[in-house]
């Protein structure tokens, strides 16, 4: 997995900016958030597997303080942005006044709270069952440490899952599709000029739901593997948090193991999940197209320009100038 790890990390940190100027333009900050998140946390898997293949010593102290919390945030930071869209599809659906200003202004307001704000006061919170500053693996990097107690459930586990079941309770048993397939006719006759037709609606549902599952599936492999023991009592809690743990691939338990590689591959399938729903649409298909065009216009033109240098290579100046 030494080699797999940061080339499917960064090949999946480059897709999910493929839909980004689109969902800009649309203005919505929520499915911007997912992306933004997954490119941040594909990114830091990467350069992590990268940094510590083979190694476990820790270089960089305050690169490990900030990654560890960002990728602790990224548990809630997509669930809250998939509920965020399902509400807002749900408004949509229904014909209420989300054009005025002063709505708009709030869901903004309340989208940025939810999909950034919420996610770094969950990072911050995760102090009160952190025993030390954070855990090194070797080939994998720096992850926050948890003290498995009753109090881990409610500050590290249940947020994400609580959320998550929210999204799904909200798209499925909820509001979201009951709106949609009532006044679908009207919603396709009334939002012609939209961006948001009902085959970018569908997507969009499915596409959180597909994430708020994922985030479902590596929160309870995170639950079993931490608490295989069983719950520590809270009284035995001891913090420092200048101690630093560092494990080599030896000392690691397989089942530890098994836990960092199935969180790396659920955060690959939650970006592909993210690019592929945006792809099967016609807008994304589109971009798609233009980008492999600009792809083909810059390889040709460096194919050019290596040729041309490759033809002056044994010219004079003067020669050069009559080329050109």
């Amino acid at each position: 997995m030494q080699t797999e790890i940061p080339i499917l990390s960064f090949i999946s940190a480059a897709l999910v900016l493929f839909p980004l100027p689109w969902y800009c333009r649309a203005g919505n900050i929520a499915a911007m958030s997912i992306g933004m998140w997954l490119f941040v946390v594909n990114t830091i898997n990467a350069i992590d597997a990268l940094q510590w293949t083979g190694a476990y010593q820790i270089p960089f102290l305050f690169w490990c303080d900030i990654t560890s919390a960002l990728v602790t945030a990224v548990n809630v930071a997509i669930p809250a942005a998939c509920l965020c869209i399902c509400i807002h599809l749900e408004r949509m659906a229904s014909f209420c006044q989300t054009s005025a200003s002063v709505t708009k202004r709030r869901r903004i307001l309340l989208e940025c709270l939810m999909c950034f704000g919420v996610p770094l006061v969950y990072a911050a919170l995760h102090i009160i069952v952190q025993p030390r500053r954070f855990d090194v693996y070797e080939n994998f990097g720096c992850r926050s440490a948890i003290y498995p107690t009753v109090v881990a459930l409610f500050v590290v586990w249940i947020p994400p899952l609580a959320l998550s079941f929210l999204t799904i309770f909200f798209s499925f048993a909820g509001i979201t599709w009951r709106h949609f397939l009532l006044h679908g006719v009207q919603f396709s006759r009334t939002r012609p000029s939209s961006s948001l037709t009902s085959g970018a609606y569908i997507r969009l549902v499915s596409m959180a739901v597909s994430e708020v599952i994922c985030t479902i599936a590596a929160t309870a492999v995170a639950m079993s593997f931490n608490l295989s023991s069983g719950l520590a009592p809270w009284a035995d809690f001891t913090r420092d948090l200048a101690e630093v743990s560092s494990f080599s691939s030896a000392a690691t338990p397989k089942s530890i193991t098994a836990m960092l590689i199935t969180e790396w591959g659920i955060m690959v399938a939650q970006s592909f999940f993210f690019i592929g729903l945006f792809v099967l649409g016609g807008e994304g298909r589109s971009r798609l197209r233009e980008a492999v065009q600009v792809m083909r216009r810059a390889l040709s033109f460096f194919e050019r320009r290596s040729t041309c240098i490759a033809e002056l290579k044994g010219t004079s100046v003067a020669e050069w100038y009559v080329l050109l």
